[in-house]
């Protein structure tokens, strides 16, 4: 039981919510990340070691980068899912950070900075 709580308080956070929920959708770099939370690039990768380390995000490394997508197929069976799909659509910060990624996957598809 212990590692199930450890796991469900590291998605305990407003913050580490909103990249799973963006990472459900696209995979994403930590400065993609940042750009589209408006957070420091600091503060997004500390989040982001956090949940790649709980096994809630994958990474995938190209080249010198690193980027990353929900793992909906870890040792948690199904956890990370149902967190991700408890997320209200209706909620402020996710409909805005959903919103922030599609423009920023435009305007990335069209070589432009969001």
């Amino acid at each position: 039981m212990k590692i199930l709580v450890d796991r469900l308080m590291t998605a305990a956070h407003p913050d580490r919510l909103r990249i799973l929920g963006l990472c459900a959708h696209a995979d994403l770099t930590v400065r993609e990340l940042a750009e589209i939370l408006d957070l420091r690039r600091e503060r997004v990768a500390r989040h982001v070691q956090m949940l790649a380390r709980a096994d809630f995000l994958c990474r995938n490394r190209q080249g010198p980068w690193c980027s990353y997508h929900l793992n909906a197929g870890g040792k948690d069976r199904g956890l990370v899912q149902f967190l991700v799909d408890l997320l209200p659509h209706d909620d402020g910060y996710h409909k805005r950070d959903l919103e922030r990624l599609e423009a920023a996957q435009d305007a990335w598809s069209k070589g432009t900075a969001a």
